[in-house]
């Protein structure tokens, strides 16, 4: 079952019959549903539930139109009717509200037999500014099925940041977590890399990385020395420290190879610098840079807040301030995609490797 064409040119979700093992066609493919009226009619999940089939799909595109959507039938194969309410959840009219772009559902029954659906949305960065830079999240909104064997979602259909409900069992527990570092993180697990990663350049210690910088950069369309750990809220403080032997390296806010902000210790003529660098598109610009008297104990310190990055450097006990950018460039809005911003740390070099340590790595959100 997907959605796309049918064996006879109807579009919708499709259906037909395969052979599980080999994966070979066995009936012709059919149109069961065409969804509720809204564009980009995909992602179909099918429930048998108290002798009913449901299929679930989601409809409006994963932007602020987005939306799930369902139909019902007595058979697998149909004939499905569609809910008379639909959508059953969508924030799309909700104008400045923060959780958007709700769709992509699943339903789920819990332990103690409540329903929910977990599906997909974001959060946009102010009341009025609909740029969303943190990627998807996952939700979890309530479900309550009626006598009628239908079922509505969420507040009145909308996901809202918070539910009141007296269903939930005491011995459920959440645990919120506000503090990553070297040492609570797994590598293999919180950690990821840019595309197909050479993994001798990585030394991958409990408390310490150090990455070995080629000449692939941020910029280029394959596997810098990079590994990264996703921004998971608004407003946080990020820091390292970083020695280098050459090149440069730093952490990086990376939405994509066009669009990324760097703060970073490099190389000169005379020495070593810290620079606060701005890729948006086309225009890529270093916006200060500071001359490092001493480049060892050199901490990098990024303070990330709903609408803007501030960067600086501490060194001893100095701390200066480099500059400030909006958070808007790194957004889907403007970069494309929905992944969201990837804090990482890289190391690069254009005519010799370049050794980079990272130590003291923290991500504390507030």
């Amino acid at each position: 079952m997907s959605n796309g064409i049918d064996d006879y040119g109807v579009s919708g979700i499709v259906q037909c019959e395969i052979d599980i093992e080999s994966g070979e066609k066995l009936t012709p493919s059919k149109t069961i549903w065409t969804g509720s009226g809204g564009r980009y009619l995909e992602s179909p999940h099918m429930y048998k539930i108290n002798g009913k089939y449901y299929l679930v799909a989601a409809e409006g595109g994963t932007e602020y139109g987005h939306m799930v959507t369902y139909a019902r039938a007595d058979s697998l194969y149909g004939k499905f009717e569609g809910y008379e309410n639909n959508p059953v959840l969508t924030n799309r009219n909700l104008g400045g509200y923060e959780v958007q772009g709700v769709g992509h559902g699943d339903l789920i029954q819990d332990n103690y037999d409540n329903w929910w659906l977990l599906h997909l949305g974001f959060r946009q960065s102010g009341q009025w500014e609909a740029y969303h830079h943190l990627g998807r999240e996952v939700f979890l909104t309530p479900v309550i099925f009626g006598e009628d064997g239908w079922f509505t979602a969420g507040d009145n259909g909308r996901t809202t940041k918070s539910f009141e409900i007296n269903y939930i069992n005491n011995d459920v527990i959440q645990k919120e977590k506000k503090h990553y570092t070297f040492e609570n993180t797994k590598w293999d697990n919180d950690w990821c890399y840019l595309r197909i990663p050479n993994k001798k350049n990585y030394k991958l210690d409990k408390n310490k990385l150090i990455l070995k910088g080629t000449d692939i950069t941020l910029d280029d369309v394959d596997s810098p020395t990079f590994i990264g750990i996703r921004q998971r809220d608004f407003n946080a403080t990020i820091s390292c420290n970083v020695e280098i032997t050459d090149g440069e390296a730093g952490i990086t806010l990376y939405m994509d190879e066009n669009h990324h902000y760097d703060l970073a210790i490099r190389k000169c003529e005379n020495g070593y610098e810290a620079i606060e660098r701005l890729n948006i598109g086309d225009i890529k610009s270093v916006e200060k840079s500071i001359y490092l008297e001493n480049k060892n104990n050199i901490s990098l310190i990024i303070n990330a807040s709903n609408s803007y990055y501030s960067f600086s450097i501490k060194s001893e006990n100095e701390e200066s301030i480099l500059g400030y950018a909006k958070t808007r460039y790194l957004s889907s809005e403007v970069a494309g995609g929905f992944t969201g911003v990837v804090i990482g740390l890289y190391a690069c070099a254009s005519n010799s490797f370049n050794y980079a340590e990272f130590t003291n790595f923290k991500c504390m959100y507030k």
